[in-house]
């Protein structure tokens, strides 16, 4: 079981979040004037306020769902 967050989960995170962002979603950090939804998603992240849920899934069939903010705690991947 690998700990802490992938350099592709963090990619997929960010991504996401700001094409929410981009498409109308409130933002969950205070919005900078100079800020773009990149930036925003990549600040919610980094403060550990998205409610997300990470599903691992391994070579045998199974899964494992670790909350974001236990894997943040965890993660070696610099944001």
């Amino acid at each position: 079981m690998q700990k802490g967050l992938t350099k592709y989960e963090v990619t997929r995170i960010i991504g996401s979040r700001a094409l929410q962002l981009s498409l109308g979603a409130f933002p969950l950090v205070e919005p900078r004037p100079e800020d773009t939804p990149f930036t925003i998603a990549k600040r919610e992240l980094e403060s550990g306020v998205l409610p997300i849920i990470i599903r691992r899934r391994y070579p045998d069939g199974t899964y494992e769902d670790i909350p974001l903010k236990k894997l943040l705690m965890e993660s070696m991947v610099k944001i």
